[in-house]
């Protein structure tokens, strides 16, 4: 498995941002090779920063980092007609095509899905959109804070009585890119069971993703016609379920069913009560129960009474900060967090038959891998210095062509 389970895997990437480079990156950790098409300035969040990792002019900020290992880097400017010709060389050797560009910025681009079809019926697409729909709406631009504004997302986040509030990262962007790649991989797969005759574009946008990512709040709407509210850490349908002071930091309490709950109040020292004894019963009467518990938490160390929690078999731990879920996430694996290019890197997540994957390349540089992308697409020398000579490749600053 060392060479990863898409291994022969060729993806074009035109992506940008978070989402569909979070979806690429994704591929390839499992061992796609991705050829990341940026325009001469680059993926706009080489300069969101500082900080950044190396020189800053070589453009890898730390946001840029954290959703492009694993790939090479080529300078096309799609604007030109040698640069577009160069993507459709690109393409005849890929498999898969990933985009987050609006439909009508697509159709300059030459990569609008009626072209695509019928010029590369054997490219597999996936595409990441702002908002649901067709025409005007599906040309409006988005990103993650608008998708969690437009979604109801903000509205059902923060403290009670308070104003919406943001979630702390770029969760919404993080959710279409899984569905992004998830899509993508369904894509090849159909292309595979069809025999190469079926080569499916798929789609996601970030506000229907956000809209859907409501799950069950989405549900509760939809099962009452009442407005969901605000709970700060609390749960609509569950006590207890939340955020709790303790005498040295924060912990949570995540008690799904009665029985942990039970355990809770022995951990507690508290009796029995029947009016508390079902979860329907505990959410009638959330303030008394909240009221009663909290004090009892409070009075305990954090550590000690997380250690009491998980002896006792009840979810729950720590509030921790990054800093420490980092130190926990080492205890377990000394290894989570790799440099590669002096950059540090956290591993992915997903392991196969129990082994971690595997970090090969750091970010890329802007424009790093041109010609050795090219080479590999079977230009030739004198075609690639034709293309040069056009404009394809434009004239990034700090780009480099050559093969590194």
């Amino acid at each position: 498995m060392t060479q990863g389970l898409l291994s022969g895997v060729t993806v074009l990437d035109l992506s940008r941002v978070f989402a569909g480079p979070y979806a690429t990156m994704l591929l390839a950790d499992l061992g796609a090779t991705v050829w990341k098409v940026e325009p001469p300035s680059g993926d706009e969040t080489r300069g969101w920063g500082p900080p950044f990792w190396g020189d800053p002019g070589d453009r890898r900020s730390a946001y840029f980092a954290s959703v492009n290992r694993n790939k090479r880097s080529i300078v096309l400017d799609l604007k030109t007609d040698g640069g577009r010709a160069v993507l459709d060389r690109l393409a005849a050797q890929a498999d898969l095509l990933m985009h987050n560009y609006q439909p009508s910025v697509a159709a300059r681009l030459g990569v609008d899905p009626d072209r695509l079809r019928r010029v590369h019926p054997h490219l597999v697409v996936s595409a990441v959109g702002g908002f649901h729909g067709a025409g005007e709406a599906a040309e409006r631009p988005a990103y993650d804070l608008v998708a969690q504004a437009f979604s109801g997302q903000m509205m059902v986040t923060g403290e009670v009585g308070g104003g919406p509030v943001k979630i702390g990262v770029g969760l919404l962007d993080l959710l279409a890119g899984l569905e992004a790649g998830i899509g993508a991989l369904a894509g090849l797969l159909g292309r595979a069971r069809s025999g190469g005759a079926l080569a499916p574009h798929a789609s996601v946008s970030l506000v229907e993703a956000a809209t859907a990512g409501l799950a069950n709040v989405l549900g509760f709407y939809l099962a009452t016609g009442q407005e969901p509210r605000r709970w700060g850490t609390g749960h609509p349908d569950i006590v207890p379920y939340q955020v709790f002071e303790a005498a040295d930091g924060h912990v949570v309490v995540a008690v799904g069913n009665d029985a942990q709950f039970s355990r809770l109040l022995e951990v507690l020292g508290l009796d029995e009560r029947t009016e508390w004894a079902t979860n329907a019963d505990r959410l009638a009467q959330r303030a008394e129960v909240l009221t009663a518990l909290e004090p009892r938490i409070r009075a305990r160390s954090r550590d000690a009474f997380v250690a009491e929690m998980t002896a006792s078999d009840i979810p729950g731990g720590p509030v921790n900060g990054v800093g420490e879920a980092l130190t926990a996430m080492r205890e377990v694996d000394p290894d989570w967090i790799t440099f590669i290019d002096g950059i540090p890197q956290s591993r992915s997540p997903i392991r196969v038959n129990g082994e971690p994957l595997p970090l090969l390349a750091p970010p890329p540089r802007l424009g790093e891998h041109t010609d050795e992308i090219l080479a590999e697409a079977g230009l030739t020398a004198s075609e690639i210095a034709a293309f040069r000579e056009s404009g394809a490749f434009g004239q990034a600053p700090g780009a480099k062509s050559q093969s590194h």
